[in-house]
């Protein structure tokens, strides 16, 4: 019999194998997802392209729509800490807010994201997954700006959740409308447009 010493670190190896597979599936997912579309995408592609076997994407994910689960839950967690990171050096407050909202319009141009977010997560989730996930990495990192933003007195105080959720369906809108749009950067600037206009009447009336 090996050593207790030897059954932890033949477990640890194990599970970074596990980590490993699963990890791999996931990136060969979200990129099958991206480019060819939720239906188009095939479980054969996939591990192949993970260079795994299906018993071993089995072993991870229950089917197609789990992988699809936390392919949707890595971009949407990726999207929202970059356009609204918790750690912000920028002391202008109000264009740091405005040029965020930006950043996140802009990142949902990117044709995968398009796919993924815009398109096939709300056909392939159920809505209470969308909005669960869309929640905890999307509402959460702008309630953080919006937070920063009262205590600075830049925005009158407001029920904070409350007016994340509504910012961050009216930036949904925005990304939609953006991908749709045939002249691509004029309909960037017409939704930062709008959405600046909606933060300002939350501005302090002077």
């Amino acid at each position: 019999m090996g050593s207790s010493a030897d059954v932890k670190q033949v477990t640890s190896k194990k599970i970074e194998q596990g980590d490993a597979t699963r990890e791999a599936l996931v990136a060969a997912a979200r990129e099958l997802f991206g480019t060819q579309g939720y239906a188009a995408a095939s479980l054969d592609e996939i591990v192949r392209s993970a260079g795994v076997t299906k018993g071993a994407l089995y072993h991870h994910f229950s089917g197609k729509q789990q992988l699809f689960h936390a392919v949707f839950k890595m971009v949407k967690k990726e999207l929202s800490r970059e356009a609204f990171p918790l750690d912000v050096a920028n002391d202008d407050v109000w264009s740091d807010l405005v040029s965020r909202c930006r950043a996140f319009i802009e990142k949902h141009t990117e044709p995968r994201v398009q796919r993924i977010v815009l398109i096939d997560a709300r056909s392939v989730l159920s809505w209470d997954d969308w909005h669960r996930i869309d929640s905890e990495y999307g509402v959460v990192m702008l309630r953080g700006a919006l937070r920063r933003a009262m205590h600075r007195g830049i925005i009158d105080p407001q029920p904070l959740h409350s007016l994340a959720r509504m910012l961050g369906g009216a930036l949904a809108e925005a990304c939609l409308l953006v991908a749709g749009a045939e002249d691509r950067e004029g309909a960037i600037e017409e939704a930062v447009g709008i959405i600046e206009r909606l933060l300002e009447g939350l501005r302090p009336r002077r």
